[in-house]
């Protein structure tokens, strides 16, 4: 009646003690819009998630990521007031002592 991964997923709810209906659908969603919303970038998502393009990922996504621009603004003012240390990989180091 049930698929293996269906009486897996209803066993693991059972002895975690979660009586919501969340079935894996839920949870994947649910994952991106976490992640993404937190700020992790769309391209780390995209791979996780499996989208061949990370153009899907911010289409299905963008709704969860209003606040971006004003959280890299937030960002550039700290880093650029130094408030803030910003750590670059050593490429980029290189690159601003050159400047």
């Amino acid at each position: 009646m049930y698929s293996l991964v269906d009486r897996l997923w209803r066993t693991s709810k059972q002895a975690a003690g979660i009586t919501r209906k969340i079935t894996p659908h839920w949870l994947r969603h649910f994952f991106a819009s976490a992640g993404l919303s937190k700020g992790v970038p769309v391209t780390d998502m995209a791979e996780w998630l499996g989208h061949r393009d990370p153009r899907i990922t911010h289409e299905t996504y963008a709704h969860v990521m209003p606040d971006a621009p004003e959280r890299l603004r937030v960002l550039m003012d700290s880093v650029l007031t130094r408030e803030t240390e910003l750590r670059l990989p050593l490429e980029f180091d290189v690159l601003i002592e050159a400047a």
